[in-house]
């Protein structure tokens, strides 16, 4: 099988090797968001790297993306892997398991007048107490107004919607301690896709891939060894019980 990660804000797709070393892929292809024009660039990026039947792995604003591919071409996407998702990063009336609009917009502000300053603060959140990663080299420090189409992304994307029709397999990973997307934005996927699975990581922030990379590798060729659709060959795997909590 083909897996095809996509990164989260203002990061490079180079931040998923560790894991797909870890997995092994017969094949893997990484999706970049250098040279984003508009917010409808990112689905089109992602688009690009899409085969006929791929494992998608999609981290923050990846999910985003990912869910986006998945109601779209469903037929080319043989399984969801979201790591810290969501299907809306912001609240509004009838869904709170985001940020208030108002605070990304002030982070859009920011960003353009003291850009180092709010990338420090937002690589300080990825973490709970005790993580201890330095991903400092996949950020895109140099680009701010691409960071700056990243955060209208998230603003206006909206994957609520899809939920219902999305029948594809889906595992949800998400941090009990997730700073940027609350675990009950997980929550709240899982109780409207027909076929998720839904894992919490204790002591876990934002980046479980980067932080408990094995583990995450562990779920995932589990949860690809249950699926029984023979498109899902590819990795290797070991026929474990399918966890719920790992700590």
């Amino acid at each position: 099988m083909n897996v095809v990660c996509i990164p989260g804000w203002g990061m490079k797709g180079e931040i998923f090797m560790p894991l797909l070393r870890a997995l092994s892929p017969a094949s893997s292809a990484v999706v970049e968001w250098e040279g984003i024009k508009t917010v409808h660039c990112f689905r089109k990026r992602a688009e690009q790297m899409l085969g006929d039947r791929s494992l998608v792995i999609g981290w923050s604003l990846g999910a985003l993306v990912a869910l986006e591919l998945a109601h779209m071409y469903p037929k080319r996407v043989a399984g969801l892997v979201l790591i810290g998702g969501t299907s809306r990063f912001v609240t509004d009336d009838d869904y709170e398991a985001g940020w208030h609009p108002r605070i990304v917009e002030r982070m859009k502000k920011q960003l353009q007048r003291h850009p180092d300053e709010t990338i420090e603060a937002f690589l300080a959140s990825l973490w709970t107490q005790g993580e201890t990663a330095d991903i400092s080299a996949f950020v895109h420090r140099d680009r701010t107004d691409e960071l700056v189409i990243g955060l209208d992304y998230l603003l206006a994307a909206d994957a609520r919607p899809f939920l219902p029709s999305i029948h594809i397999p889906l595992l949800l990973i998400h941090g009990e301690q997730d700073a940027i997307c609350p675990p009950d934005a997980s929550r709240y996927m899982a109780e409207r896709v027909p076929n998720p699975e839904l894992v919490f990581l204790s002591g876990t922030g934002h980046v479980p891939f980067v932080t408990k990379t094995g583990v995450c590798a562990h779920l995932i060729r589990t949860w690809v060894g249950q699926q029984p659709n023979d498109s899902s060959r590819g990795l290797e795997r070991p026929m474990l019980t399918r966890p719920r909590l790992e700590t």
